[in-house]
C-alpha cells in the first residue's frame, strides 16, 4: 500500500505559517519605523519641544527641591529662612509651570478643554494655599507652620491642575520619555536632594544651639536684629558694651521696626545714656514691676518667631544665672515662642512707660 500524500502538501502549513509570521513582524516593524520616523524637519521640530519641555520639567523639579530645602531647615533650624528659601521656590515653579502649558499649547496645537472645568476646584484650592502662604510670610504672626502647610497644599495641587490641562506628549523617536515634576523618579530625588540641601543649610545656621558669649554673643545679637522686617521685644537687666546692640536697634527703628524694650527701674542708672538714645530713636521702653517673677531672664523676640535666650556677654544678668547665647529659631520650638511672646505682652501691659525728660529750649531774655 502506497503513500498517495504530496510532501508539499504537508510542508506547506508551517511554510505558510513562517511566510505570515515574518509578513507581520515586517509590517509592523515598518509601521513602528514610519511612527518614529517621520519627516526631518517635523522630527527635528517635535525634538527641539521636547528638549524644551524638559528644561521646563528640570525648572519646576529644582523649585521643588527648593521647596524641600526650606521646609527641612525650618524644622531643624531657622523657620524664618526656610520660609524665605519657600518663597523663592513658589516664585520659580509658578512662572515654570506656566512655561511648561505654554510650550505644549504651541507644540501640541491644543489643550484637553474638559478638564478646565473639570479640574477647576484644584486650581482654587492651590490659590488658597498660595494665599495662605502670602499671609503669614507678610504677617507678624506666630504660626509660622501655617505657610509651609500653604505651600505644601500649592505645589502638587497646582502642578496638577497644570498637567492635567496638556495632551499626552507624541514620542520623537524610539526610546524617548518625558520627565514630569511629580513622577516617581522625580519625588524620589527631590526628596532626596532637598532633604541633603535643607540639612546643609539648617547645620550652617546652627540654629537652638549654644552659639557663644562675650564679643561673639554681642555680634550676633546685633547681627540678628539688623534682619529684623517687622518687631523686637528685647527684656534686659545691664547690656554689656552696648554700642553694638544699640546702634542695631536704631537702624532698625529707621527701617520702622516696632521696637518694645522692658527694663529693671536699676537699668535706668547703670545704662541711662543708652536708654535715652534709644527712647529718641523711637524705641518704646519700660519698667518692670515690682513684682516681677524672679525666674524671668534677659531675652529677645524677633518678629515673633525668633527667641534669643541666655544673656552672658550681652546682657548680665548675677551669678548663676548667667547662660550662654542660644538661638531658638525652628519650627518645632514655635510653642516656646508663642508662650515667651505672651509673657512679654503680659509684662509689657503691667509696666511703667519711661518717661525721658526733653532738654530745655533757652528762651531770650
Amino acid at each position: 500500500m502506497t503513500d498517495n500524500t504530496n510532501s508539499n502538501d504537508i510542508e506547506s502549513p508551517p511554510q505558510e505559517r513562517e511566510n505570515t509570521t515574518r509578513k507581520l513582524t515586517d509590517t509592523r516593524s515598518g509601521l513602528e519605523e514610519s511612527d518614529f520616523r517621520p519627516d526631518p524637519e517635523i522630527r527635528a521640530r517635535n525634538e527641539n519641544f521636547m528638549m524644551t519641555i524638559m528644561a521646563v520639567s528640570f525648572t519646576m523639579i529644582i523649585a521643588l527641591i527648593l521647596a524641600m530645602s526650606g521646609l527641612t531647615s525650618a524644622f531643624m533650624a531657622d523657620q524664618v529662612k526656610g520660609l524665605r528659601l519657600v518663597a523663592w521656590s513658589m516664585a520659580l515653579f509658578t512662572p515654570a509651570a506656566l512655561l511648561h502649558l505654554i510650550v505644549v499649547r504651541i507644540w501640541l496645537g491644543g489643550l484637553i478643554s474638559e478638564n478646565i472645568k473639570k479640574n477647576a476646584y484644584l486650581l482654587v484650592i492651590s490659590l488658597l494655599g498660595a494665599l495662605l502662604f502670602l499671609w503669614t510670610l507678610s504677617s507678624n504672626t506666630v504660626f509660622v507652620f501655617a505657610g509651609f502647610i500653604g505651600a505644601n497644599i500649592f505645589f502638587p495641587l497646582f502642578g496638577r491642575y497644570i498637567l492635567s490641562l496638556e495632551p499626552p506628549f507624541p514620542k520623537t523617536h524610539m526610546g524617548s520619555f518625558n520627565l514630569t515634576p511629580f513622577s516617581r523618579t522625580s519625588m524620589i530625588m527631590i526628596l532626596f536632594i532637598g532633604v541633603i540641601v535643607g540639612m546643609g543649610i539648617g547645620m550652617e545656621d546652627a540654629g537652638s544651639q549654644a552659639t557663644g558669649r562675650g564679643l561673639f554673643a554681642r555680634n550676633i545679637v546685633a547681627k540678628r536684629i539688623g534682619m529684623t522686617n517687622r518687631s523686637i521685644d528685647l527684656i534686659f537687666y545691664h547690656l554689656i558694651k552696648p554700642y553694638r546692640v544699640v546702634e542695631a536697634i536704631t537702624s532698625a527703628r529707621k527701617k520702622g521696626v516696632s521696637v518694645r524694650i522692658l527694663v529693671k527701674p536699676g537699668t535706668l542708672s547703670v545704662n541711662a545714656q543708652d536708654i535715652q538714645e534709644l527712647v529718641r530713636a523711637g524705641a518704646e521702653v519700660r519698667i518692670l514691676p515690682p513684682d516681677t517673677p524672679s525666674w524671668l531672664r534677659p531675652y529677645l523676640i524677633i518678629d515673633k518667631r525668633i527667641l534669643i535666650q541666655g544673656s552672658k556677654g550681652w546682657a548680665d544678668d548675677p551669678i548663676p544665672f548667667q547662660r550662654q547665647l542660644v538661638i531658638q529659631a525652628n519650627l518645632i520650638l514655635f510653642e516656646r515662642i508663642r508662650r515667651m511672646e505672651k509673657t512679654f505682652d503680659v509684662l509689657w501691659d503691667h509696666s511703667k512707660p519711661v518717661s525721658i525728660p526733653q532738654p530745655a529750649v533757652p528762651t531770650k531774655a
